[in-house]
């Protein structure tokens, strides 16, 4: 609050003043009182109220700024009125007092949506750990029945698997909770395991992984960046050549430098599919998005790579990819060094 918008302010009581000064001199000068003392009196009064507006105009800026400095700094901004104290001006009380009242009803409120949002967390995971007892007997059964039928009925269970899979990772990967934990993972294991999970998808659609280096520790959730790469290599599967030969995916991993002493891991899932349009590879990772190939090739939900970006982004894991379309895609993982995390 500035000077000149505090007199603004109080400009009505400042011309109401000035005037009964203006009339209190006028009677002085009446009664004889002569010039001198008349003007020595008018300029006391006037130095007493100048005194007066610029120590309640610093006082009152004083608690103005506290709670602007707040509302700046903090990204909750309804916690403001817990680090600001009290003011001592009446008009002051009666703005914190509606703010705290406000602030309280906000908290409330974003403490029931926490409640809320946990609560159909617990359900959405208890739902997918009672959804695989079916998924399992249908997969059980599958195996003691084989027919061309039946294959047909096996391959689509593991589509439902899938999107099961989705849903944990997407309730897991969105809550306010980190149930996740880093720690040294061999990334040859993981995406041997990534294989093993996703290996029918990859079959079905006549997609051949081909191994290249992948001996290096990196430090990542184990589950999580298992998800990511079966991801990418469910992408790789859906987004297979139009042609009749099969298709492949190759997985390699290197060391980059980053910048000056600083390097990273970088992971490459690499096809030879349809690729993406030119159009869409900047929209690729946005929620939802599904694009030409989405829409051509496949019923796509458009949220295999945003979870792709958001686990890795949670992870501290840089993610990006490279297409051409009709020669492929490369997805990227970069993992940097756990002394450039802290």
């Amino acid at each position: 609050m500035s000077f000149g918008a505090y007199i603004a302010d109080r400009l009505v009581p400042l011309v109401v003043g000035a005037v009964a000064l203006a009339f209190c001199a006028l009677v002085m000068t009446v009664y004889g009182l002569d010039l001198a003392a008349t003007g020595f009196v008018c300029g006391v009064l006037v130095l007493a109220a100048a005194v007066a507006l610029l120590l309640d105009w610093l006082h009152r800026r004083a608690f103005y700024q506290r709670i602007s400095d707040m509302l700046d700094s903090l990204d909750e901004t309804y916690l403001t009125t817990e680090l600001v104290g009290r003011p001592g001006f009446l008009e002051g009380e009666l703005f914190y007092d509606a703010l705290d009242r406000e602030s309280k009803a906000m908290r409330d409120r974003i403490a029931a949506a926490r409640r809320r949002s946990r609560e159909y967390r617990e359900y959405v995971e208890t739902w997918v750990h009672e959804i695989k007892t079916p998924i399992a007997a249908a997969r059980l059964i599958a195996k003691n029945n084989p027919s061309p039928v039946v294959d047909s009925i096996d391959a689509e269970v593991d589509a439902i698997e899938g999107y099961v899979e989705q849903a944990l990772y997407y309730s897991r990967g969105t809550s306010l909770e980190r149930d996740f934990q880093i720690r040294e993972v061999d990334l040859g294991e993981v995406v041997r395991d990534a294989l093993r999970h996703k290996a029918r998808t990859l079959i079905g659609a006549r997609v051949a992984p081909e191994l290249g280096e992948l001996s290096f520790t990196v430090h990542a959730d184990p589950k999580w960046l298992a998800f990511v790469v079966g991801q990418a290599l469910v992408n790789s599967a859906k987004y297979r050549g139009e042609g009749d030969g099969r298709g492949r995916v190759r997985i390699f991993a290197e060391r980059r430098e980053t910048g000056l002493d600083a390097w990273e891991t970088v992971l490459a899932l690499e096809d030879d599919g349809v690729g993406i349009p030119a159009a869409d590879v900047g929209r690729v990772f946005d929620k939802g998005f599904t694009g030409e190939n989405g829409r051509r090739f496949a019923r796509s939900t458009g949220m295999g790579l945003y979870l792709v970006r958001e686990l890795c982004e949670k992870m501290g894991v840089r993610t990006w990819l490279e297409s051409v379309e009709g020669k492929g895609t490369t997805v990227y993982l970069g993992f940097p060094d756990m002394a450039e995390r802290a």
